[in-house]
């Protein structure tokens, strides 16, 4: 039985592009496209009423295991600049992960997530003290939700050489697992913190993982002076010679942040072709500036930094913070920005995501959202950026499937897992207050 799409405003976001029509989705792809489809018996065919459909979105850059953050107890002291935020909230919440508490911060980010008509995760994640199969754990949390992730492992030398090799260790056996199964909802990259945590050894070691499996390396990069700093005072050198120096900087790595990169730096990542990863919001709430998108000519993708993944809000965000900075972005680019992330996903899953085109993959998001003014391709993104929201978000469909009707959650009983997670937040609050 194929799923029938009618009157419906079918919107690609690579290109972007509108146009009334209909889709037929058969199985996990969208199997054609055209002014009408004709069903055929036993077809289920909704009536979209003229609403926009879209293609599923994909967060860029977060960290699910955040997830269970939201109204977490203030730290023993107000930190002072970004250096202490790490210390004295991520770096003692993400000691405090357990086997549970992971898998149940990657269920309720999935959750959050396809609410928001965001079927793809793009994640980065840290479990110090619980790293062996916390990627296997993560997967599971996504999985009993429907929705598709990429997933890495923070490697850092924080924790000592014993920490460094769990770490490189967890990435290469979540690499092998995906190197030895069918393509499409599940892929790895090689994770790594930062430079200012990562010594030479471990870098030209994260590099050399990558390149034997034919992936990128997901690292932060200049998302607070103290990374360029560190950099120059330690090692001698400016921070993106060093990571090309040791074979990070490539076309295939993901630079998050990349908030105080100077000019010289910006020319060479552009060189380079690394993709760099936008998060507008968090830059904002740990008070780290505003990143210089609109001079990064390499491919730039949309994340949240683990606050929540409501890729409107986000994209929204961006755009009124470029405004106030006078950063001298376009609007079109924020549409760029999430196209981009489609991009990189279909690379990493080897499917056809950003696009509800016949073969593309059937991730599919159904709004109530009937325009009240023209949409058409040249005005798409002032509807994206001030029109449509995440609660207009009714059903979604990742590969095919139902996840979300009538905006029901099908996949797994939400009120029942909201609940039971406050006992495993409170838990791992605990425990994190007790470091």
């Amino acid at each position: 039985m194929a799923i029938i799409l009618t009157n419906a405003l079918i919107v690609d976001l690579d290109p972007p592009n509108v146009e009334s029509g209909a889709l037929r989705i058969d199985g996990p792809a969208i199997a054609e496209r055209g002014a009408s489809v004709a069903p055929a018996a036993g077809d289920d065919v909704v009536d979209c009423g003229g609403a926009v459909v879209l293609p599923g979105l994909v967060n860029g850059h977060t960290h699910l295991y955040s997830a269970l953050a939201v109204g977490l107890p203030p730290p023993p002291r107000a930190p002072r600049d970004f250096r202490e935020i790490l210390e004295l909230v991520w770096w003692r919440l993400d000691r405090a992960l357990d086997d549970e508490s992971i898998e149940v911060s990657a269920r309720i980010g999935a959750i959050e997530a396809v609410c928001c008509g965001t079927t793809t995760l793009i994640d980065h994640h840290a479990s110090p003290n619980c790293i062996d199969g916390s990627l296997d754990r993560i997967e599971r949390g996504l999985a009993d939700v429907g929705v598709r992730g990429l997933l890495c492992y923070e490697t850092t030398d924080r924790h000592g050489r014993g920490g460094r090799e769990a770490g490189l260790a967890e990435n290469r056996r979540y690499l092998e697992r995906c190197r030895h199964r069918a393509v499409g909802r599940f892929a790895g990259l090689v994770g790594a913190h930062a430079s200012f945590t990562l010594e030479d050894e471990s870098l030209e070691r994260l590099s050399a993982l990558a390149r034997e499996f034919d992936t990128g390396v997901h690292i932060h990069v200049a998302e607070d002076p103290c990374d360029e700093n560190d950099c120059r005072q330690r090692c001698g050198v400016p921070l993106i010679e060093r990571l090309e120096r040791h074979g990070i900087a490539t076309d295939r790595s993901v630079f998050a942040h990349g908030t105080h990169l100077n000019a010289a730096a910006i020319a060479r990542v552009n060189e380079l072709g690394v993709t760099m990863a936008h998060n507008a919001r968090s830059n904002m709430h740990n008070a780290v500036g505003y990143a210089p998108v609109a001079h990064f000519a390499c491919p730039v993708m949309l994340g949240t930094d683990g606050i929540g993944a409501d890729m409107p809000a986000e994209a929204r965000a961006a755009w009124f913070v470029s405004r106030h900075a006078r950063g001298g972005l376009s609007p079109e680019r924020i549409l760029a920005m999430l196209a981009e992330s489609a991009r990189r996903a279909s690379r990493l899953l080897g499917i056809t995501q950003g696009r509800l085109e016949a073969g593309a993959t059937a991730d599919v998001v159904v709004t109530d959202y009937v325009p009240c003014s023209p949409l058409d391709s040249s005005n798409l993104v002032g509807h994206m950026l001030f029109g449509l929201t995440a609660r207009h978000v009714r059903d979604v469909l990742v590969g095919g499937r139902w996840i979300v009707r009538e905006r029901r959650l099908l996949t797994c009983d939400e009120r029942a897992q909201r609940k039971s997670a406050v006992g495993v937040a409170r838990a791992l609050w605990e425990r994190m207050s007790a470091l």
